[in-house]
C-alpha cells in the first residue's frame, strides 16, 4: 500500500471512530450530556435530592404526637416567627376601629393614632422582643373585633368594665400563650365559643357579668391550667359539666349529674 494510500484508509477509519464512539459510550452507561454541554454526574444528583429534602432554616415544622392532636406546648411554638410588632398594631386599629365611648376616645385617641412605639400606647405592654404581650381597655362602647386573635403574643387580655356587645369572636381561641382572659362587666351575648378550650395555657377566664346564653362548653374542662373560672350572671342554660365541677361556686347552674 502505499503512502498516499495509507493515509487515506487512516483518515476514513477517523471518521468511522467518531460516528460509532458516542453510540458504545452510552450502550455502557455513560451519562449523556446535559442541555449546556456538560455531563450530570450521580454526586451532582445526590446533592440535588439532598438539598430538596433539607428544611429550610428558621422554618417552623409541626410534629407529630404520639396519640394525635398537638399538645399545648406544640401549639405555642407553631406561633413563634407569626407577625410582627407591625401586625401587632393593625391588630389594634382594628379594635380603636370598632370600638368606641367619650372616656376611651379622650384616653386613648391621640396615642393610637400616632406614630408612637406600641409599647408607649396607653393599655398595651409589649414584650422583649416588641411584640404586644398584654392589653388593657375599659370604658368602652362596640364590638371586640375578630383582629385581636392575631396577637399571638398576648398574656394578659383585659376588655372589662366597658359596654361591648356583640359576640366573643371565636379567633380569641388563637391566642395559644393567654394566660389571663377578662371580658367581665359588658354586654356580650351569644354562645361562649368552644375554640376557647384552645387556650391551654389559660389560668383565668372570666365572663362575668354578660348576657351570654346556651349551654357552658365541654371542651372547657380540658384546660388543665385554669385555676379560676367565673361565668356568673350571664344567661346560660343547661348544667355545669364535672369536668368543672371545682368552679360551680361561680355559675349560676347546677352541676350536672345532680
Amino acid at each position: 500500500m502505499t503512502l498516499t494510500g495509507t493515509t487515506r484508509w487512516l483518515a476514513l477509519l477517523g471518521i468511522v471512530l467518531a460516528l460509532t464512539l458516542p453510540a458504545v459510550l452510552i450502550a455502557c452507561g455513560g451519562d449523556e450530556p446535559d442541555a449546556g454541554g456538560e455531563r450530570a454526574t450521580s454526586t451532582s444528583r445526590t446533592e440535588a435530592t439532598e438539598t430538596a429534602a433539607t428544611p429550610v432554616t428558621g422554618a417552623v415544622t409541626a410534629t407529630t404526637v404520639p396519640g394525635g392532636a398537638p399538645t399545648a406546648t406544640d401549639a405555642a411554638l407553631l406561633t413563634i416567627g407569626r407577625g410582627s410588632a407591625e401586625t401587632d398594631r393593625e391588630a389594634l386599629l382594628a379594635l380603636y376601629d370598632t370600638i368606641d365611648g367619650e372616656a376611651f376616645r379622650l384616653r386613648y385617641t391621640d396615642a393610637w393614632l400616632s406614630n408612637a412605639p406600641i409599647d408607649e400606647l396607653p393599655g398595651v405592654t409589649t414584650d422583649g422582643n416588641g411584640r404586644v404581650n398584654a392589653l388593657r381597655i375599659s370604658d368602652s362602647i362596640g364590638e371586640i373585633p375578630p383582629e385581636l386573635g392575631n396577637l399571638v403574643n398576648l398574656e394578659h387580655l383585659y376588655l372589662g368594665n366597658s359596654q361591648l356587645s356583640g359576640e366573643i369572636p371565636p379567633e380569641l381561641g388563637n391566642l395559644v400563650n393567654l394566660e389571663w382572659l377578662n371580658l367581665s362587666d359588658n354586654e356580650l351575648s351569644g354562645e361562649i365559643p368552644p375554640e376557647l378550650s384552645n387556650l391551654a395555657n389559660l389560668e383565668r377566664l372570666d365572663l362575668s357579668d354578660n348576657e351570654l346564653s346556651g349551654e357552658i362548653p365541654p371542651e372547657l374542662g380540658n384546660l388543665a391550667n385554669l385555676e379560676w373560672l367565673d361565668l356568673s350572671d350571664n344567661e346560660l342554660s343547661g348544667c355545669v359539666p364535672q369536668s368543672l365541677a371545682e368552679h360551680r361556686d361561680r355559675i349560676d347552674l347546677p352541676l350536672c349529674g345532680e
